[in-house]
């Protein structure tokens, strides 16, 4: 089921760290009609996306999205986070590099990095960040989680092909 959250929402999810929880709307535009675009969000741990040890960590908001097997998809990844940042999903050959947002004082002016992909056939497909991020937050973000490396939900999550 997807359901169509503000952005305020999806930072609660996003805090929550519930893995599996599929958003769109604003934060997960899925265009039909001349192929597919999702946005995806990655912030930094000082913005506040606290995990269940209190912590602010980095994080993609949604780290999970639904799109059309065998149809491209284009993806938008504006960065919040100084950092650079991957989406490697091994079963779907992707590693694809977003670059970091630019650090101007205490703050980050954010960052955009498109890619092309297209998802051969149905299933679900693992993703997570392979670049050692989430220094804020101890790196917590980073450890293993329950399907493999990162944590679902902060720097890990799933793509769903249908």
């Amino acid at each position: 089921m997807v359901k169509n959250v503000s952005r305020r929402e999806a930072l609660a999810v996003a805090a929550g760290g519930l893995a599996g929880v599929l958003v769109a709307g604003p934060l997960a535009r899925v265009r039909a009609a001349a192929g597919q675009t999702v946005t995806v969000y990655i912030f930094r741990g000082k913005t506040g996306i606290l995990g269940p040890d209190g912590k602010g960590h980095d994080a993609f908001v949604p780290s999970s999205f639904v799109v059309t097997a065998g149809a491209p998809v284009a993806i938008d990844f504006i960065n919040y986070d100084e950092g650079a940042h991957t989406l490697t999903a091994p079963k779907l050959n992707l590693n694809i590099t977003i670059k970091g947002g630019q650090q101007v004082g205490d703050d980050v002016k954010p960052v955009t990095t498109t890619a092309q992909f297209t998802v051969p056939k149905a299933g679900t497909y693992r993703w997570y960040c392979a670049l050692t991020c989430d220094a804020g937050g101890h790196g917590w973000a980073m450890e293993q989680g329950y399907a493999g490396p990162s944590k679902e939900g902060y720097m890990a999550g799933f793509i769903v092909a249908m």
